[in-house]
């Protein structure tokens, strides 16, 4: 079995060098190591056995488009953001190991460098928000997998004939939530999606990106919805995706945002076309109900703020939840 592994880069000429030795030794033969330099003027021009690519920025998705592409033909594809490092000498033998499973996509989980879990996959949640599970908890290191709805693209590992049938990524999101799109249109597909817990990789995230990251991260939830979400989910969670919409509004308000919601609504009108063009390419094998089954209504999450700790907002999402189900199946 042939690895593909692709990084893309934005000016981590240091960041890349130091992972790409970090699993070098796990390499091998038939295996290629693509990395993407997204930023010009390239200043990338070696990384071990990587191969480069210089690139004119189109986002980290067309990024990772590029890097598939020039692997060639490999049977996985495993992506590597290269804020990422590999201490563990099985991730590879692990990663592998995904083939010999019925899963489509798979990844191991994500740590942060104190040894806590960044990410052990991400939330599909009902209100178009997406964050990682399983954050500040230590990893459950054995063997098999469960399954997920959404794979992290820091270490999303996939099948060459999935990544073809699906098109790659997304490339109308730039960067954020091309990988929870990947993993919802992998799941549309009848694609099968699994945390594996034999391995991990550490990441170096940092949270505070600056605005940018904000204004993107709020565009996209927005587009991810009209872009892949089945007409009848749209239709049964509308209802509370127009109070979330509200509340983030609000958020923007108290945290002097306005001016970034702003621009980032104006960003998302102004790609509407090419998210509904988008959204014909999209293959949909399984029922609006059983796309509805994957998703997520809680909110104990640590990210969420005050939220996480209210009842009243988990039994309403619950009910609401539970309702929605209902009325999708019925109809």
């Amino acid at each position: 079995m042939k690895l593909g592994i692709v990084i893309v880069s934005y000016g981590h000429e240091a960041e890349v060098a130091r992972l790409v030795d970090s699993f070098t030794p796990q390499l091998r033969e038939g295996d290629r190591v693509i990395v993407v330099d997204n930023k010009k003027p390239w200043q990338m021009q070696e990384a071990g056995v990587a191969e480069i690519i210089q690139h004119d920025n189109g986002g980290f998705a067309a990024g990772c488009n590029v890097g598939a592409a020039a692997a060639g033909d490999v049977d996985v594809l495993f992506f590597l953001n290269p804020d990422t490092y590999v201490e563990d000498p099985n991730l590879l033998d692990v990663i592998r190991s995904g083939y010999d499973t019925p899963l489509a996509a798979w990844m191991p989980y994500l740590v942060l460098p104190d040894g806590t879990v960044n990410s052990a996959g991400n939330a599909l949640h009902i209100s178009g928000l997406s964050w990682v599970n399983g954050y500040g908890q230590r990893p459950d290191i054995r063997d098999g997998f469960t399954d997920i709805s959404i794979a992290s693209g820091a270490c999303l590992a996939v099948r060459r004939q999935w990544w073809e049938r699906l098109g790659g990524m997304a490339e109308l999101y730039f960067m954020y939530h091309e990988d929870t799109d990947f993993s919802a249109r992998l799941l549309l597909a009848g694609g099968q999606i699994g945390l594996l817990h034999g391995a991990q990789v550490h990441h170096d995230y940092d949270y505070s990106k600056g605005d940018y990251k904000w204004i993107y991260i709020e565009r996209n939830r927005l587009l991810f919805i009209l872009a892949t979400w089945p007409w009848p989910v749209i239709a049964v969670l509308a209802p509370q995706l127009v109070a979330v919409g509200l509340g983030l509004w609000a958020i923007a308000a108290k945290q002097g945002r306005l001016g970034l919601k702003l621009k980032s609504t104006k960003l998302f009108f102004q790609a509407i076309p090419e998210a509904i063009r988008f959204r014909r390419t999209v293959e949909q094998s399984i029922s609006a109900a059983e796309f509805l089954a994957k998703m997520d209504c809680s909110v104990d999450n640590p990210f969420l703020g005050p939220v996480a700790d209210s009842k009243l907002v988990a039994a309403g999402y619950r009910a609401y939840y539970k309702a929605a189900s209902w009325a999708i199946r019925r109809k």
